[in-house]
């Protein structure tokens, strides 16, 4: 396909998801996700549930964030990363993960073992999501890349995960068109609003808006192989909007 379509971090957002992707055009757009489809909001299994089905019937690429990490990581080691997870909102995660029947007030062990019971090939399934995507000039992935490497894909697992001022403040030396979500874009944006972010070298699309905070937004990506000019949609307090930009210097 000659477009794709790239969604930011989701967080949970099934009502934002669904409305834009009614701006995703199936047979011309290849649909990649950059990854953080869980916590802090309401609805993380429908979302992750909803990824699944598209990446099993339209062949989307989702990809890795670092709270689909932390969630795995959680799942193996409770006590170890209990802080971690549940300050970053894990909270309503586990609420919309039991879907089974459990005592009223079930340990964690207890917990983990139905969620791991009822959605053991969704569990697979995250455990397993790729960590970068190529296509042509541009590198997906969901916080960014080592600046000092010649390709994205030479950037370590940590890097595509966490990695923020390092890279978004800074020029990198690879020639790819890095998209990247993990930093909300009203840190990057010197108006702190939470439209897509270009960096001044045009090399760094930052497309996090943020949804969840106030006046924050799920951003959608139009990309067209050979065309420097992006479409923009977005889905700010339940309003579809649209923006036309470009990434020529």
């Amino acid at each position: 396909m000659d477009e794709v379509f790239v969604i930011g971090d989701l967080h949970g957002s099934f009502q934002a998801l669904e409305k834009l992707l009614t701006k995703w055009n199936a047979q011309k757009q290849r649909l990649i996700f950059l990854g953080d489809y869980i916590n802090r909001g309401n609805d993380s299994l429908q979302v992750i549930q909803r990824v699944k089905e598209l990446v099993e019937d339209y062949d989307a690429v989702a990809l890795k964030g670092n709270h689909e990490l932390m969630f795995m990581e959680w799942l193996k080691e409770p006590e170890k990363y209990a802080l971690t997870f549940l300050n970053i909102g894990g909270v309503p995660t586990l609420q919309s993960m039991k879907t089974f029947v459990i005592k009223e007030e079930p340990t964690i062990d207890e917990l983990i073992e139905g969620i791991k019971r009822e959605h053991s090939q969704l569990l697979t399934w995250m455990e397993n999501l790729p960590l970068y995507y190529r296509w042509g000039q541009y590198f997906f992935s969901h916080a960014g890349i080592n600046p000092f490497v010649r390709r994205g894909e030479e950037s370590t697992e940590h890097e595509l995960l966490w990695i923020r001022d390092d890279f978004t403040e800074f020029p990198h030396e690879a020639e790819d068109i890095v998209v990247f979500g993990h930093t909300p874009t009203t840190n990057l944006n010197k108006d702190l609003s939470s439209e897509v972010w270009i960096s001044p070298c045009c090399k760094k699309i930052g497309i996090d808006g943020g949804i969840l905070y106030p006046d924050g937004r799920l951003n959608g990506v139009v990309l067209t192989e050979g065309n420097p000019s992006i479409i923009i949609h977005s889905v700010m307090n339940d309003e579809l909007l649209i923006e036309q930009r470009t990434l020529a210097g």
